[in-house]
């Protein structure tokens, strides 16, 4: 899950890049919000089997 982090961190950059600067590639723009939106719920479905496995329901609470 760390790893997702870092993609997730990473993408957020390139999104708020792209924000600041009124970007030129909306379309762009929009398929960054789109993949950080989908490893956001990526992540939340693996923290909730993680803690689902070990018992721990607070594992998975954002």
């Amino acid at each position: 899950t760390a790893e997702y982090g870092r993609i997730g961190g990473n993408l957020n950059q390139i999104a708020r890049t792209l924000n600041e600067w009124h970007s030129p590639y909306p379309q762009l723009a929009g398929e960054v919000r789109a993949a950080v939106s989908d490893l956001a719920a990526l992540k939340f479905e693996v923290l909730q089997k993680v803690g689902d496995a070990v018992g721990n329901i607070q594992t998975y609470q954002l």
